[in-house]
């Protein structure tokens, strides 16, 4: 009950952006720590899975050791510290026991905060807070905000939104649908292309494999949503085809070319976990507009060292495989979420967004099935009484 508490109002605080909201200059530390008390309510309630545990372990280890040993003057471990939370929070999602009601009630409320993000953005720009559209620096096309800061943040939220509503529909709650035409409009109205190609092929295949539903339903849904799809990208066609076509790298290409020069300088232990951040130029951050590296391949070879990057990954990926084998059967559904993950890593800070690795976690969740009632489970332990074989009576003469 604690983690499932603390976990959904860390999600409700995101999308309600009190930094905005309420001009908190240090509000990302409180989310970050919500997210944080919520990965040690899930392990705490117990069982969580020690192989990920040990993998968790010899991550923190491996950055760790990596601080220690780099030359980089500006290392500090007061940012290592608090950079760990990225990795705590995800291998703590992977480690932990969860049930069913999880799933209900984190799929619900993820299905729901689309729909929140739209009316607090309305909100927000009506007291004068914050605008609820943000024009792109490198194409001019506007791109929708609602209630966060970032277009990206945005999208992200949007692809959970459609992937959480579509299990509940598959699931036979059909009233989430309409929650599911909500969150696809934001996602492309926020305008990810990444975010989008990774919904379209995480959500199709959570279709395709669900059991239970017959294959007519099936094709329905996924030709439904072919034909929904088409539909909005239609009105946001001249948005899309813009940044689609003009926008490229968004002048990113310019901040991994500065970033692939520091990896030359420290190409075996990096610069220190979460370090990357603080090492942009000025004159880089005004031409892209942020000092992230926006490419989390480029951002760990940077503060890891190209062959630290690589075991990161390994480990990671050896942690989200464990979790995804837990119930026997392969959840390939949590697989491709994962892949997706690595896709957006490419273009994107998805290991710092608290908004693109939950995608993991909502299909994770997928594993767990409606219990069954204990009366209903009781009868169906009943044994089988099998009739007895009438024998006629012997006749008098026999």
């Amino acid at each position: 009950m604690a983690f499932r508490a603390i976990f959904v109002f860390s999600l409700v605080l995101l999308v309600f952006n009190i930094g905005a909201a309420l001009h908190l200059s240090g509000s990302n530390a409180i989310e970050k720590s919500f997210f944080i008390l919520a990965s040690l309510a899930i392990l705490f309630r117990g069982r969580p899975d020690r192989t990920i545990l040990a993998l968790l372990f010899a991550e923190l280890l491996l950055v760790i050791i990596l601080g220690a040993s780099t030359p980089y003057n500006g290392f500090s471990w007061s940012v290592l510290f608090v950079s760990l939370n990225q990795i705590i929070v995800l291998f703590a999602l992977l480690a932990g026991k969860t049930s069913y009601r999880d799933q209900q009630l984190i799929w619900k409320v993820t299905a729901f905060l689309p729909l929140v993000c739209v009316v607090l953005g309305f909100a927000y720009q009506a007291v004068g807070i914050k605008p609820m559209i943000a024009t792109e620096f490198a194409t001019g096309v506007p791109r929708y905000l609602g209630s966060l800061s970032a277009a990206a943040f945005t999208s992200a939220l949007g692809m959970c939104g459609v992937f959480a509503g579509v299990q509940l529909v598959l699931g036979g709650q059909k009233k989430y649908a309409a929650l599911v035409l909500i969150s696809l409009l934001v996602l492309v109205a926020a305008g990810g292309r990444a975010t989008l190609a990774v919904c379209v092929v995480v959500t199709g295949a959570s279709v395709l494999v669900q059991r239970g539903v017959t294959i007519t339903t099936k094709i329905s849904l996924v030709v439904m949503g072919l034909i929904g799809g088409l539909a909005i990208v239609a009105v946001f066609w001249d948005n899309f085809a813009t940044r689609f076509l003009q926008s490229g790298d968004s002048g990113r290409g310019i901040m991994w070319d500065y970033l692939r020069t520091v990896i030359d300088q420290y190409p075996y232990t990096g610069i220190g976990f979460g370090h990357q951040f603080y090492i942009t130029p000025h004159e880089i951050e005004i031409i892209v507009g942020s000092t992230s590296a926006h490419n989390d391949f480029i951002r760990l070879s940077v503060e890891l060292g190209s062959t630290g990057m690589i075991m990161f990954y390994v480990l990671l990926t050896l942690a989200v495989l464990k979790a995804s084998f837990r119930g026997g059967r392969p959840n390939v559904v949590a697989i491709l979420a994962y892949s997706g993950f690595l896709f957006l890593s490419n273009s994107d800070n998805a290991l710092a967004s608290p908004l693109e690795f939950p995608l993991i976690f909502l299909a994770l969740l997928a594993g767990h099935k409606k219990p069954v009632p204990r009366r209903v489970r009781q009868r169906q332990e009943l044994p089988i009484m099998q009739p007895v074989p009438h024998q006629a009576s012997a006749s008098p003469g026999e």
